[in-house]
């Protein structure tokens, strides 16, 4: 990073690809311990602070930091098929040999690089694979409407309710125990760095908990429609709510609709993305009254058409109902939803393999 930095005020122009020519030919002499390890980790390196610029003065990202040992510990092993073996539950390492994993791969295709990551001290190896597989055509013609909430982490349409975890509500005690106990570790200690770990641990079991629950929902709604219509929620002006911050961000819309709409893809079926203004909670799902003044507390949605109905219920059904003349998400203006590259996740899959597993 410092190299590149120089250069840049020298006005000198510069890529990823001249500094790992230059960094080839000192090594040697002024890095000997380079030779311990393999050589695609320095040159993916090189490549990340090349994007990593690329990004900033993109505007697409801040400056780039030198990256802290111990946070976010990750490597690239292996860039190649031809460099790539697994088989037995053991991947080769560069430099390590056959190292035990817990599953073989279970896809095929192109391997274009093995990432090995430490997250919590446990080891997985994220390996990056284009496939050939092709979208499915879905026959069914089923719409299903998704409302997002706090007590019911998603309400189908089709009468379908999952529960919200709370994966950090749950755990939040015992966390705050665990904080408690690593303030009053001495910095340095060898106590403080295992404090440290249990609550690297029990942060990691919150996130396993909530993507779990994640792909649980997402799976079931790509499964059983053709097409799909959530809501465009203003998650960032919900979570200005002192009592409701915390819980929304346990929650994770963005993740939920994120993994739905690449999910929807890969099975090539269509996600519709509501108006934001739509009135989903606040019309009968019968007769096609607005209520104007339905308050949050409220979780019966009662007609004068003799409706009687779950609030979440009767808004999912709204959304279904939205979705039968509205044209699909992808065909709609392209500042709505997420980032995410579809066309690259038709063909990309990622598979994370277990190498050290300790009991918390």
């Amino acid at each position: 990073m410092e190299k590149w930095k120089e250069k840049y005020k020298n006005g000198e122009r510069t890529s990823a690809y001249s500094l790992i020519k230059e960094l080839t030919s000192i090594k040697r002499k002024q890095f000997p311990w380079m030779g311990r390890i393999g050589k695609t980790s320095p040159q993916y390196a090189i490549h990340n602070l090349e994007k990593a610029y690329k990004n900033f003065f993109g505007k697409r990202a801040n400056y780039p930091k030198f990256k802290k040992k111990g946070i976010k510990d990750s490597f690239v092993a292996v860039e190649n098929k031809q460099s790539f073996k697994q088989k037995d539950k053991r991947i080769w390492i560069p430099r390590l040999g056959l190292v035990k994993c817990a599953e073989n791969l279970r896809f095929d295709g192109k391997v274009n690089n093995v990432v090995v990551k430490r997250i919590a001290d446990i080891w997985f190896a994220c390996i990056n694979i284009e496939t050939n597989d092709t979208p499915n055509i879905s026959k069914s013609q089923t719409i299903l409407g998704v409302d997002l909430g706090i007590k019911y982490l998603a309400v189908i349409s089709d009468g379908a309710y999952f529960k919200n975890p709370k994966a950090l509500e749950r755990n939040l005690r015992l966390l705050k125990r665990r904080q408690q106990s690593l303030c009053r570790k001495k910095k340095g200690s060898n106590n403080r760095g295992k404090a440290q770990m249990k609550i690297a641990r029990l942060y990691y079991k919150i996130s396993c908990i909530r993507r779990n629950s994640l792909h649980e929902v997402s799976r079931y709604i790509v499964n059983n429609a053709n097409k799909i219509v959530l809501e465009d929620l203003n998650v960032k002006g919900m979570i200005k709510n002192k009592k409701l911050s915390r819980s929304l961000n346990d929650v994770s819309f963005g993740e939920l609709r994120r993994q739905i709409q690449y999910k929807a893809n890969w099975e090539g079926k269509e996600v519709i993305v509501a108006d934001r203004f739509f009135p989903s909670s606040k019309t009968c799902c019968i007769c096609g009254a607005i209520k104007e003044n339905l308050k949050l507390s409220t979780r019966i949605y009662k007609c004068d058409c003799g409706n009687n109905i779950c609030r979440d219920l009767n808004s999912a059904i709204n959304l279904a109902n939205y979705g039968i003349t509205q044209k699909s998400w992808e065909s709609k203006a392209s500042g709505v939803g997420s980032s995410f590259d579809f066309q690259s996740s038709l063909t990309m899959k990622e598979e994370m393999f277990l190498f050290k597993n300790k009991e918390t």
